[in-house]
């Protein structure tokens, strides 16, 4: 009798009892991927049966339930309330349509699948090389669960689209972070300089100072909203906008005002 719990090993499954492989694949459609040797042989040492669950979209009982006829044994783990383990992956945490296609950068292990590689070492090594800025668009045959939690930890985003037959994309990209201190709104000419120095290129300039009401607003608003992953809004304004402000905050934007005179005012707007 072999004891399992969430945490288990599907390869230690297999290793048990190779029979296990038919009753994961009797679950739902798409654990028959586990009867492919050469993926199993990918994924079944990586994935747990919490991570096979949510995969599929099943339940971790769903497991217990067509095991338990094959001489396992479930046992309850018991956690600590601060080292509880997170098992909720969250699969796309990022918005796909702002990510410039010009910064991507393609790597397609499926060949290296075929083949009978494990192509966990490829992967992280085009992540290592990836130039900041840009995004790595990874195409395989299956979600990379346990890669994508792995660099959701490290800061990175992910989004996978599943919608081709037999292809899975999955993109990560990694946050922009300012190593800066939490600087005041109203920020002294050094303090808006060093943040839209760092912005770099990533700058969408707009001049709203000849603009009637309220359309300096409702230009500055479209453009912030419009913002791709990475960039910020730099808007010379004749005056602080008050009113905006209040709707910045409302979205969760983050801004300074640097005002060089009457009549010359400078907005940087990020997320």
């Amino acid at each position: 009798m072999m004891k399992i719990n969430e945490n288990t090993k599907v390869s230690e499954l297999i290793k048990y009892n190779k029979e296990a492989i038919d009753a994961i694949a009797s679950i739902n459609k798409l654990f028959v991927k586990l009867k492919n040797p050469i993926l199993r042989k990918v994924l079944a040492k990586r994935v747990s049966i919490s991570d096979a669950a949510k995969v599929g979209g099943a339940k971790v009982e769903d497991f217990y339930r067509v095991l338990k006829p094959l001489g396992f044994e479930t046992e309850t783990i018991e956690f600590k309330k601060e080292d509880k383990p997170n098992i909720k992956y969250k699969l796309n945490t990022m918005d796909i349509n702002k990510i410039d296609p010009a910064t991507i950068v393609e790597l397609d292990v499926r060949d290296e699948i075929a083949g009978g590689s494990d192509p966990f070492a490829t992967i992280m090594g085009a992540v290592k090389e990836l130039p900041e800025g840009k995004t790595l668009k990874l195409i395989n045959v299956f979600e990379p669960i346990p890669m994508i939690n792995k660099l959701n930890k490290k800061g990175y985003e992910s989004f996978v689209d599943s919608s081709q037959d037999g292809m899975i994309i999955t993109y990560f990209h990694k946050k922009q972070e300012m190593d800066l201190e939490e600087e005041t709104r109203f920020a002294s000419k050094d303090t808006f300089d060093k943040v839209k120095a760092f912005y770099g290129e990533k700058i969408v300039e707009i001049d709203v100072r000849g603009l009637e009401m309220p359309e300096p607003m409702v230009q500055t608003l479209a453009n912030a909203e419009g913002l791709k992953e990475g960039y910020a809004l730099y808007v010379n304004h004749k005056k602080v906008p008050q009113y905006l402000i209040p709707e910045l905050e409302e979205r969760g934007m983050k801004f300074l005002v640097y005002e060089i005179e009457e009549g010359n005012v400078k907005l940087l707007i990020f997320r």
